[in-house]
């Protein structure tokens, strides 16, 4: 009675398992044959006409094999259950069969229907609630994973640097000791006063993702960078300075490069900035309801922003002003750069949806913690060339002196939350194509502009004096940057 009673259950087992094996579709590479294609296995299942035939398998006791829904087997044949003629083409040895009569099948075979293959076929099916829960799969060695590569074009736009006035003009006319003052009649700005290398600019992004047969599990790389570009600033009209605020006077002033009267010259300004990430993420899907998967990731995220501004001027004195002969030559140069590096834990969510008419929804929500470590570095040179008499040259500028040239290095808690969002359609079966939008955001990173003191309380080449001006001051702040991004990713 009990030998009778345990094949009976035993082909209870096999019809069952023989009903849901259209999930099975890991296939050993020892197995010596081709697995089915997903369009082959995907109308098989809505056919009926996919079977396993399990070879052996085993079980502990009848009390384990009518109380739970896992049973180890040794060996199962994947074949079509029309063509008796016909080789297995496919084989799963040493897995483990994990099967769930009560699933729910109407949602997601008719998005199937629909969409060429919502869910990668014997990946589960969905509860009353509509997530997902176990179907029917065959536990594969680690090297059946699914691949993929994304590459993007980024067209995106840097918070840019808010300059404070940086040079400015005057009529023709104007006396000298008007000239280029801001608040002075006629006073205009030249460079600064604004918001610069905010413009858009080419960026790349290359992920590479894996995770297992039917997606729940994998890791993600991604690499992005917005390429370095600049915005110069060039002049040498008849009027031209460079203004400050006097702290020995204690108003408005200004540094002459060009003046009619006596002055000629020019100016030239250079503005840098590009940004780098970096991270390695671990996913793990935590619920999927008909065509939407929802996935949680937790890694390792490293950023990395780089802004620089160069100011030089050159000025040749036409006529004699007191001890400067005619002829003198000056030229001034004041440096800032500066450094963010970000180290710390993201964690994000990626929900992704799929419509009957083949357009997929990703859309991705990261957040970092970390420390970020900025670095600001102040340099200048004043170099003077006497007719006859050589040149000599002092270290520092007009708004870089010797009152705070040098590295500085300050550690700050920083976040970097990251959202964006994906349309995307299949061109073919592996190749998917799509546009997007991202906002990033960096808090307590410093920029240029914060690094810029345009008090001063000597001008070159006098020694510091007074209030010891230009300072510096760590004042970090947000960091904005967005733009689109035309992608392709390729599945293998």
């Amino acid at each position: 009675m009990s030998l009778a009673f345990n094949r009976l259950q035993l082909w209870v087992f096999t019809f069952a398992l023989g009903i849901s094996g259209a999930c099975l579709l890991e296939t050993p590479e020892a197995s010596g044959q081709t697995p089915p294609s997903e369009k082959r296995i995907a109308s098989d299942v809505e056919s009926n006409r996919v079977t396993w035939r399990v070879v052996s398998s085993k079980q502990n006791s009848a009390t384990e094999k009518k109380n739970r829904s896992t049973h180890a087997v040794s060996a199962a044949k994947y074949e079509p259950s029309n063509s008796d003629a016909m080789e297995p083409v496919a084989e799963v040895s040493h897995g483990e069969v994990i099967y769930d009569e009560s699933f729910y099948s109407g949602g997601c075979d008719a998005c199937d229907s629909m969409d060429g293959a919502c869910d990668s076929i014997g990946c589960g099916a969905c509860d009353g609630m509509g997530c997902r829960i176990p179907k029917t799969r065959i536990r594969a060695p680690f090297s059946h994973l699914n691949y993929r590569i994304q590459a993007d074009y980024l067209l995106w736009s840097l918070g840019g640097a808010d300059l404070p006035p940086l040079v400015t003009t005057s009529p023709v006319g104007t006396p000298a000791a008007n000239a280029g003052v801001l608040n002075q009649s006629g006073t205009s700005v030249l460079f600064g006063g604004d918001t610069i290398g905010d413009q858009m600019r080419s960026g790349m992004r290359l992920s590479l993702q894996w995770d297992d047969r039917c997606g729940t599990e994998g890791f993600d790389l991604s690499f992005l960078g917005v390429f370095e570009d600049s915005e110069t600033f060039n002049d040498s009209r008849a009027v031209l300075a460079r203004p400050v605020f006097d702290t020995g006077t204690g108003s408005e002033s200004a540094l002459l490069i060009a003046h009619p009267d006596f002055l000629t010259g020019s100016v030239n300004a250079e503005f840098q900035n590009s940004l780098f990430a970096f991270d390695v993420m671990r996913r793990q899907r935590i619920c999927t309801a008909i065509c939407d998967h929802l996935d949680l990731s937790f890694g390792y995220r490293h950023g990395r922003l780089d802004e620089s501004l160069s100011i030089n001027q050159q000025s040749t004195f036409t006529q004699a002003q007191g001890p400067i002969l005619a002829g003198t030559t000056r030229s001034l140069s004041d440096i800032f750069e500066t450094d963010n590096r970000f180290h710390g834990a993201q964690f994000g969510l990626r929900y992704q949806s799929r419509y009957g008419n083949g357009v997929h929804l990703t859309a991705n929500a990261k957040v970092a913690f970390g420390v970020n470590q900025a670095e600001a570095r102040i340099s200048g040179q004043t170099t003077t060339t006497v007719p006859g008499a050589g040149s000599s040259s002092i270290n520092g500028g007009l708004l870089a002196q010797s009152t705070n040239i040098g590295t500085h290095e300050q550690s700050d808690f920083s976040v970097i939350p990251e959202l964006g969002i994906n349309l995307s359609t299949y061109l073919d079966r592996n190749l998917q194509v799509g546009i997007g939008y991202n906002l990033l955001v960096w808090t307590n990173a410093i920029q240029v502009d914060d690094a810029i003191d345009r008090t001063v309380s000597q001008f070159p080449p006098e020694l510091p004096t007074g209030t010891r001006n230009p300072a510096f001051n760590f004042d970090s702040g947000t960091f904005i940057a967005h733009g689109l991004s035309f992608n392709a990713m390729f599945n293998f």
